[in-house]
């Protein structure tokens, strides 16, 4: 029921999703388009995972996903088969783990599972493939420093994380966004906002870092995200959801 975005950044579902009197922040898609799933807070409220589906046609009024009740929870994910849904959660887990941590839920004939846990990290996508990348937070007490990675999956459970020797001048990088072909990934570095680009190279290596406040992207939007139909680009600014044709990324990539 929205107009779809042109080549100018647009807020997504005003009234709807992007409320003015709460934060949204990392919307996810079921692959059929037929579910949304996305995080809201305030000053004075915890974030909490809200969702909306197509009933009859027409959008439902977001609620609470009810698995994720009772802990604040955030940055949500459904994989590209469907069958899976990230998020990172408040849960309380054993001494050593990570403040936040992903767990995950599988989908039954009566809706999702009870919650899993998936491990660390921060943010989440996935190429065609079903393969995920995430922000690797194992070394951020100890020296202040993310990264890149993408990881190993194992019945839901992350297992290894392969850093990506992305860089930038300034900043960590963090909450990666692949394309669906895996051909770039984007990223912000500053706690969540300025975001850039890297393209994949014929020889399979990492491009330089394309600064996309240079392509015209506000300093402070962040958190990308690409619609499982490859069409539009997400992202959050000024406490609302965004979203523009994925072509503002597409005409970036460099000229063979």
């Amino acid at each position: 029921g929205q107009e779809p975005p042109g080549m100018g950044p647009e807020i997504f579902a005003p009234g709807i999703v992007s409320d003015p009197d709460f934060s949204e922040y990392s919307g996810s898609f079921s692959p059929d388009g037929s579910e949304y799933y996305f995080s809201r807070f305030s000053p004075t409220s915890e974030s909490v995972l809200l969702f909306s589906k197509v009933v009859d046609g027409e959008w439902s009024v977001p609620e609470q996903l009810a698995v994720t009740a009772e802990h604040m929870a955030f940055e949500p994910y459904v994989t590209l088969d469907s069958q899976r849904l990230y998020f990172a959660w408040g849960y309380p887990v054993s001494p050593g783990q990570p403040q936040f941590p992903y767990f995950f839920v599988e989908r039954t004939q009566d809706g999702w599972s009870e919650p899993a846990f998936a491990g660390q990290g921060m943010f989440l996508s996935s190429s065609q493939d079903g393969q995920l990348y995430t922000t690797d937070m194992s070394s951020r007490n100890a020296d202040g420093k993310t990264y890149l990675a993408r990881i190993t999956a194992t019945d839901g459970v992350f297992s290894d994380y392969e850093r990506l020797p992305i860089v930038t001048p300034w900043g960590n990088p963090a909450h990666p966004c692949i394309a669906l072909d895996g051909s770039y990934i984007l990223f912000d570095v500053g706690s969540g906002n300025h975001l850039f680009v890297s393209f994949r190279e014929e020889d399979g290596t990492w491009g330089e870092p394309m600064d996309l406040t240079e392509q015209g992207f506000d300093p402070m939007a962040g958190g990308a995200y690409i619609s499982p139909d490859g069409k539009y680009l997400f992202f959050s600014l000024n406490r609302d959801i965004w979203w523009v044709d994925i072509k503002v990324i597409e005409n970036l990539r460099p000229s063979e």
